[in-house]
């Protein structure tokens, strides 16, 4: 499961969901089980504030616990991050 939280920029976040959701494995949440909007948070002062293509990732920490689930989730996040900071998956 990965969840994706956002406020304002929601092209990136249509990106960051599809991204994951195209690894056909995993459930991908939208703004669950809590809304990314909290004022003076970082992803607002440093997305919203500076007008930044942004959203954020959140996984289960077990998933990550050993270095062979941090490996994959490296490889996870960059398939996923690195076409839209490359402009290819954002649908405006």
């Amino acid at each position: 499961h990965v969840c994706i939280l956002w406020d304002r920029d929601a092209a990136t976040a249509r990106a960051m969901m599809a991204g994951f959701a195209a690894q056909g494995d995993l459930v991908v949440g939208d703004n669950e089980p809590y809304h990314g909007a909290l004022e003076g948070d970082t992803m607002d002062t440093h997305g919203n504030g500076r007008n930044l293509p942004h959203g954020l990732i959140e996984i289960r920490q077990d998933l990550i616990a050993a270095k062979s689930g941090v490996d994959e989730w490296v490889e996870r996040v960059a398939r996923v991050v690195e076409p839209i900071m490359n402009g290819s998956s954002l649908d405006g």
